[in-house]
């Protein structure tokens, strides 16, 4: 494959981030994306992330190679260069001229009795296979990758969703909401996610499984905020919480008010330092541990309301 664009990776002092980019729409560089600087944590609760909220944003563009990459550098830095140390540049590569290029990185992955692929899949096995889940990668979390991810859809393939009520409380981009709806839940699946991107992508993903917009009530915002729970389910029969650990617990007063006696909650994105913390203040409310998962450091808890 054939290597033509140049793929820049700026650093852009965030005071002058909306000018910047407003001159880029003018220039000969085609813009990809802006996006902060972010940080991953390691606390003692488990992983974290942090937006640099100080340093400067990075600014992707490209540009189609037609001489020197020497040249296109220097051409580079001469027109950013009015700019003085407000605009640096980080990082230079070659990337592919196909703009689907980055598709690659996305493959159909197999769990269990189910496969998730991308839409533009075009695996023979996958495509004659009975259950699939298309999910295309987008702004909202949740491509079937993710180790809690899979360990939930073990547990939902072994403990049928079929005729439940159930919330998704981190829902992404709509594998799990829309792996009930396809595995016979009651409609509407609640899809709950603090990020606006989850709407629209999971508006994308159930088209592209066939699953009529009414057959998912997507709410965008904090469940734990009394602003948001007037407009969650009144009782439901299964939760899913796949945020973090400390968030789990957080979640956990909303699980005590929607889930009906019997009805079990799954709690994931917990890593193994975090796992008692999560456990026992569930128990004390109550519920009782089930069974779990573990994939590397993560792990995955089914427990029941008493």
């Amino acid at each position: 494959m054939e290597l033509t664009w140049l793929k820049y990776t700026l650093l852009v002092d965030r005071k002058i981030e909306d000018l910047f980019v407003g001159e880029l729409l003018d220039s000969p560089y085609t813009l990809g994306w802006v996006e902060p600087q972010i940080e991953i944590l390691t606390t003692e609760n488990g992983y974290d992330y942090a937006e640099n909220t100080e340093g400067p944003v990075i600014v992707y563009l490209f540009e189609k190679i037609e001489d020197s990459e020497e040249e296109h550098v220097a051409r580079l830095h001469s027109y950013i260069s009015h700019w003085a140390d407000a605009v640096s540049v980080n990082q230079v590569e070659r990337v592919a001229e196909e703009h689907d290029s980055w598709q690659e990185e996305f493959r159909e992955v197999r769990i269990g009795e189910w496969w998730i692929a991308p839409s533009w899949t075009t695996t023979e096995e996958v495509l004659a296979a009975q259950n699939v889940l298309w999910i295309d990668p987008g702004a909202a979390f949740g491509t079937g990758y993710h180790g809690t991810t899979q360990d939930i859809l073990k547990l939902l393939q072994e403990r049928s969703p079929a005729g439940k009520r159930v919330m998704d409380i981190g829902a992404g981009s709509g594998i799990l909401s829309l792996f009930c709806v396809k595995s016979g839940a009651a409609k509407p699946v609640w899809a709950v996610d603090i990020n606006p991107q989850s709407d629209y992508q999971i508006r994308v993903n159930g088209a592209n499984n066939h699953v009529d917009e009414q057959d998912v009530e997507i709410l965008i915002g904090d469940a734990a905020e009394p602003s948001l729970q007037a407009e969650l389910p009144e009782q439901v029969d299964l939760i899913l919480v796949n945020i973090g650990g400390d968030e789990d617990v957080e979640m956990l007063p909303v699980v005590e008010e929607r889930l009906v006696q019997g009805g079990q909650v799954i709690l994931s994105g917990i890593v193994t330092w975090n796992r008692d913390h999560v456990v026992d203040a569930y128990q004390q409310a109550g519920f009782s541990l089930i069974t779990e998962r573990a994939s590397e450091e993560w792990v995955t808890i089914l427990m029941e309301k008493a």
